[in-house]
């Protein structure tokens, strides 16, 4: 597979080259989680798509941003389970919520084919996983919740997005500062104090979370 193929993944020469594969495995390193994944690609590449897509599902929901990229592809198409735009969109915006490039352009492919109301349900069901990513502890959804409120919302909210932005900011994920300092400019000021209450508030309730 050639690099194009592997970072651009999608409308490529053939339906395996527009999986995207993780970084780590390109690297060598191997954890149980690259061990399922490659078992996964493999399975792709017998065309037994029912069990890649049984083993894409458990790592997607386990928030592994590259497997829930590749399972949008099989719902989308329909291969190994019904084809499902709604379920694959949801996984698309989730992969791209956390940095899966391809997953960007999948998204608006399957965006034209649903209609209103199920892509209110998509987006309150892509809210409802990150902020319960974030009572478990899981900081990286930060990132991804100030993302989502500022990019996949009907109308973006750049004054939830400043304030998820800033918990990020003060747990020192990376690129939460530039991403804070550039929607801060625009949340109306007379919402900034409010936000960045309600900002610290939420960051103590998150720091005493193991």
């Amino acid at each position: 597979m050639c690099f194009k193929a592997i970072r651009i993944g999608i409308r490529v020469f053939s339906f395996l080259a527009a999986f995207v594969i993780p970084a780590n495995m390109a690297l060598g390193d191997i954890t149980t989680s690259n061990i399922t994944f490659a078992e996964a690609v493999q399975a792709v590449k017998d065309k037994n798509y029912q069990h890649a897509v049984t083993l894409f599902e458990l790592q997607a929901n386990a928030a592994q941003h590259d497997a829930q990229y590749n399972l949008a592809l099989l719902l989308q198409s329909g291969k190994g389970r019904p084809r499902n735009y709604q379920q694959a969109l949801y996984w698309a915006w989730s992969a791209y919520l956390g940095g899966i490039e391809p997953a960007e352009e999948l998204s608006k492919d399957i965006i034209s084919l649903l209609p209103d109301d199920a892509l209110k349900l998509t987006r309150e069901r892509i809210e409802e996983t990150l902020l319960s990513r974030i009572d478990t502890g899981d900081k990286s959804a930060l990132m991804e919740l100030a993302l989502f409120y500022k990019e996949l919302v009907e109308e973006p909210n750049f004054e939830e997005a400043y304030l998820w932005y800033s918990i990020a900011s003060a747990f020192l994920i990376e690129g939460a500062f530039l991403a804070r300092d550039e929607v801060e400019g625009m949340v109306e000021i007379k919402s900034i104090v409010e936000l960045q209450n309600r900002a610290s508030e939420i960051f103590d309730t998150l720091s005493t979370i193991k």
